[in-house]
């Protein structure tokens, strides 16, 4: 076909391609109506978000002083958007409206969000899941410092790890909580998908002498670091984002982190998936200074302690089997100032609203040393 240009000349080609192709001929009129109606649509679409926006400004006025993250009413908006359409991928719909909500969140008051850093890292990836990319995220050390962040109120939301599929319990998340002012709890939790990557300055892996990373991903990646990297020097970091930044600086290193972190850092990503099991997540608690409103999946968390006694154990626990209510973590670790002798954090499912709970922590409490209450609170799902 020869050269086609001039007036007029997209719609030449327009026809000229259909022809070629055995298609229809589209007039470039045609084209010129549709994209005219695609943006009236857009600018209904956009008068339609000043118009949330603005009753989302009035609804803050109207709350004043309470909290605007509301997991529970989040989801249900979410979840209720996903089930009226027919057209639209839900996972489209839930990413456009977490962040939606998220800006409008943000109009009616700026939140700070405080987790472990550097940026890049899982718990990063979490707080943008849980939360949406409107908001203020203060990058902290370690698990602890995220609770010193909500008890000085230099933060209004934490996020922390608590649980991994591979490695366990966090336990430096519970030794913090266990030590936290009465008025911090748990107001939301969600699994993060965790996809590990090794990432260098380097070109390949034969260039690796060290690898850098937080300890749980080196324990997920144990037998492919035995395999591939043998020789290679393992050296425990605070965060994989940290593990990355290091890996950006120093010759013949490499870091195991995510994929944002490596992208972050403009890392060359050597492999990907490098997790033993297939099926790698981190449980993350959502921590505030309020508890969370009752919702229909909701778990409740408490620690207890007990006497030093034979089936003191057994008969804290009896009330919440006789309550019929399901356990989904129970773990010890030692008590401040006692040698040998342990607290228990326990998860279950169900409300502290709910009168089977309240007659079984009741009956708890009378057999125990100490109980809090560390929360009842939605399970989120995660949206990435």
């Amino acid at each position: 076909m020869g050269d086609v240009s001039g007036p007029g000349t997209d719609r030449y080609c327009i026809i000229a391609i259909n022809i070629e192709r055995g298609g229809p001929v589209v007039s470039s009129q045609d084209i010129y109506h549709l994209r005219k109606q695609i943006e009236s649509v857009d600018e209904e679409v956009l008068r339609l978000l000043e118009r949330r926006v603005d009753l989302a400004k009035k609804v803050g006025e109207v709350k004043g002083d309470a909290s605007v993250y509301d997991p529970s009413r989040e989801m249900e908006i979410i979840e209720r958007l996903c089930n009226l359409t027919k057209e639209l991928d839900p996972k489209f719909v839930s990413l456009l409206f977490r962040e939606i909500i998220s800006f409008c969140r943000a109009v009616q008051k700026p939140i700070k969000v405080a987790c472990m850093g550097p940026e890049g890292s899982f718990s990063h990836e979490a707080v943008v899941s849980f939360l949406g990319r409107f908001v203020d995220v203060v990058f902290v050390e370690n698990p602890a410092e995220v609770f010193d962040h909500v008890s000085k109120e230099k933060a209004g939301i934490g996020v922390v790890p608590v649980e991994n599929t591979t490695e366990g319990t966090v336990y430096s998340t519970l030794d913090a909580f266990a030590t936290a002012e009465q008025s911090i709890s748990v107001i939301g939790e969600g699994q993060l998908p965790i996809r590990l990557a090794l990432a260098s300055e380097e070109k390949t892996t034969a260039d690796i002498e060290e690898v850098y990373s937080h300890p749980q991903p080196f324990g997920q990646c144990r037998n492919w670091l035995y395999k591939n990297l043998p020789w290679a020097r393992q050296i425990p970091t605070s965060s994989t984002s940290y593990a990355a930044k290091i890996a950006k600086t120093k010759k013949k290193s490499a870091a195991i982190c995510g994929r944002l972190a490596a992208e972050l850092y403009e890392l060359n990503i050597l492999d990907e998936g490098i997790e033993d099991h297939p099926y790698n997540a981190t449980r993350f608690w959502l921590i505030g200074r309020a508890f969370a409103r009752s919702s229909e999946r909701c778990k409740t968390s408490i620690l207890f302690n007990v006497a030093h006694k034979p089936g003191t154990l057994f008969q804290a626990l009896e009330p919440l089997y006789k309550a019929g209510l399901n356990l989904t973590l129970i773990q010890s670790r030692p008590l401040p100032g006692n040698p040998f002798e342990y607290f228990f954090f326990v998860d279950f499912e169900g409300d502290v609203g709910e009168e089977k709970v309240k007659e079984a922590l009741a009956a708890m409490r009378s057999r125990v040393e100490r109980l809090r209450v560390l929360g009842s609170y939605p399970q989120i799902k995660f949206i990435k």
